[in-house]
């Protein structure tokens, strides 16, 4: 039994090397993206692990089939750049990490909120324009519990950044296809999207990506929204229209947005050891305005979260070569 990993961090390879000693099985890693041009590289192996959000097309399934692997194991929650039916046709099997740190997340987005609400992106671009302070209307933010969130998604991540939000005074409303059955009167839900897009002073998204929802802000819900209110993308970049969003944040129909994650995603973004520049041009335009925080997909980005992602993942892989069927089987 032995795998490899896929698109390995350097803070990763402590807790690879561990786990492979701990259990006494080769688990080799390497810091290239999985694609049909580096797949060569888990000849021999049993089982991958990766993480990426990237494609992963049907022909490199057919790859997997005739090296005759059978498990892929995601160090990461979406699925939805996986071609799954593929998968499925050349007898991969996946699995997924749901819940490696729904706090490490939830932290995230509160502190991309936080920063957005006490305008801190335009004092810092005063700073590096003057290179001074002096008291400016820019500067005057809201208490979050001034404020009422919106939460959309109300799973292990959703839930989680409730927790955050509430403690900090704000009031929380949520809309979910799947409520949960119960809310704890910590939240409540609301009838509608239209109704958190209303309501809401910060909305926070905490959603898979599917078809469904692929472009789901755009510039009709903008329009909706408060023109004081704060969206945060903690989630899967699809879910937002990049283009109606920049309108959105330079014509005054939204406030500001904290953007951890983008519609087409490069591999150098995940890429640790890359020195490339930033070339994408949405990317370079949302990180000059003051009233946007953007940041390279690093919101799961904890040790907690990097131990368990690794633990659960290679795990899964054991669980699978052992003949068991894994709880994080991806149907």
């Amino acid at each position: 039994m032995k795998f490899i990993v896929y698109n390995v961090r350097d803070d990763e390879i402590p807790f690879i090397e561990k786990w492979g000693k701990d259990h006494g099985i080769e688990v080799k890693y390497t810091t290239t993206t999985l694609n049909q041009e580096t797949v060569e590289e888990a000849a021999g192996f049993d089982g991958v692990s990766c993480l990426q959000t990237i494609p992963y097309s049907a022909e490199l399934f057919e790859s997997f089939k005739k090296m005759g692997i059978k498990y892929l194991s995601l160090r990461n929650v979406g699925v939805d750049n996986i071609d799954l039916p593929a998968a499925k046709e050349n007898g991969v099997r996946i699995t997924n990490v749901p819940a490696y740190s729904p706090e490490s997340i939830a932290e995230f987005a509160v502190m991309m909120s936080l920063y957005l609400s006490r305008k801190v992106g335009y004092m810092r671009q005063q700073l590096d324009q003057k290179h001074q302070f002096h008291f400016s209307p820019n500067f005057m933010g809201r208490l979050m519990s001034e404020q009422t969130v919106g939460v959309l998604g109300t799973g292990r991540i959703g839930r989680a950044a409730i927790k955050l939000f509430k403690g900090l005074g704000a009031s929380v409303i949520a809309y979910d296809k799947y409520p949960q059955k119960t809310t704890d009167e910590s939240f409540v839900y609301v009838k509608s999207l239209d109704d958190l897009y209303n309501q809401s002073d910060i909305i926070s998204i905490h959603m898979p990506a599917t078809e469904a929802n692929y472009h789901q802000f755009n510039h009709e819900v903008f329009e909706q929204m408060k023109d004081t209110a704060l969206l945060i993308n903690t989630a899967r970049g699809s879910i937002v229209d990049t283009d109606d969003l920049m309108y959105a944040l330079q014509s005054g129909e939204i406030a500001g947005a904290g953007i951890d994650t983008i519609e087409n995603e490069s591999a150098d973004l995940q890429d640790s050891r890359s020195t490339k520049q930033v070339t994408n041009p949405d990317v370079l335009k949302l990180s000059m305005m003051p009233n946007v925080l953007i940041t390279p997909h690093s919101a799961f980005h904890t040790s907690e979260a990097v131990k368990n992602m690794i633990d659960i993942s290679l795990g899964n892989l054991e669980m699978m070569m052992s003949g068991k069927i894994p709880a994080d089987l991806v149907d």
